[in-house]
C-alpha cells in the first residue's frame, strides 16, 4: 500500500529551467566564460548546482562557481516569472493530500533553497518533509536520500509503501535501490529513457493519483 509520495523538485514539481539557466551565466559571466545554449545546459539539470557547472568550468573553480550560482540564484532568480509549477502539479498534490497521504522532496539542490523556491511558489505547506543533498549523509542516486526522509518521518513507513517521482535516472535508481516503486516524470527534463527502467513511465502529473490508488489495490 502506497502511504507516501516523494517527489523531485526541478523538472517534476517546478519548471525552473531558466532560472537556474540565469543564474549559472551571471557565474559563468564572472569567470569571462560564455554560457552554453539553453537547451545544452537543460540536459545538465538533476545532479544538483554541480551537475550544471562541472560541464562548463575546470574543477578549480567549481566551489567558487557554485556559491556565485547559490548567490545570483537566490538574490535575482528565485522569483523569476518563469519558474512555476508544471501544469496539473498543484491539482494532483491537492488531490494526493486528501487521499491521506504523506508527501516529501528529495532534491540534489540544497535544502534552504528547495524549502524558500517552494514557498514563494505556493508548494511548500503540501509537503511533510524536504530533503536536499545536505541532509542525508548521500544524496541520489543513493538510496541513504529516501531512508532519510523515512527516517524524519518517522512511523511504519516503509520504502514498500512509497513511490518516488522524478525527471531523471538519479530519482529512478534512488528508488530501486531502496526497494521503493520509481516512477518516471515524462513532463520534466529528461535522459534518454533507454537508461532508466522505473516501475512506471507517467505522461503528466494527474496520472498520479490514479497510479497510487492502483497500486494500493494491487499489493
Amino acid at each position: 500500500m502506497v502511504k507516501l509520495v516523494v517527489f523531485d523538485l526541478d523538472g517534476t514539481l517546478l519548471d525552473t529551467a531558466y532560472s537556474l539557466y540565469l543564474a549559472l551565466r551571471d557565474a559563468l559571466k564572472d569567470f569571462g566564460v560564455e554560457e552554453p545554449p539553453f537547451e545544452v545546459f537543460k540536459k545538465h539539470i538533476g545532479g544538483g548546482a554541480y551537475g550544471f557547472i562541472a560541464p562548463f568550468l575546470p574543477p578549480e573553480y567549481h566551489e567558487e562557481a557554485l556559491m556565485k550560482l547559490r548567490h545570483y540564484y537566490l538574490t535575482r532568480y528565485i522569483d523569476h516569472p518563469s519558474a512555476r509549477p508544471f501544469p496539473g502539479i498543484v491539482e494532483t498534490l491537492e488531490r494526493l493530500k486528501e487521499m491521506g497521504l504523506h508527501l516529501a522532496v528529495a532534491t540534489n539542490k540544497i535544502t534552504e533553497g528547495a524549502v524558500r523556491v517552494l514557498e514563494r511558489k505556493g508548494l511548500l505547506n503540501f509537503f511533510d518533509v524536504v530533503a536536499g543533498r545536505d541532509l542525508p549523509k548521500e544524496h541520489k542516486p543513493s538510496p541513504e536520500h529516501l531512508f532519510y526522509i523515512l527516517s524524519a518521518l518517522g512511523g511504519d513507513l516503509k520504502p514498500q509503501n512509497t513511490l518516488m517521482v522524478g525527471d531523471r535516472s538519479d530519482d529512478v535508481e534512488c528508488a530501486l535501490k531502496s526497494g521503493a516503486y520509481a516512477g518516471y516524470a515524462l513532463w520534466g527534463y529528461n535522459e534518454d529513457q533507454l537508461n532508466v527502467k522505473p516501475h512506471f513511465f507517467i505522461k503528466t502529473p494527474i496520472e498520479l493519483p490514479s497510479l497510487v490508488a492502483n497500486i494500493t489495490r494491487s499489493v
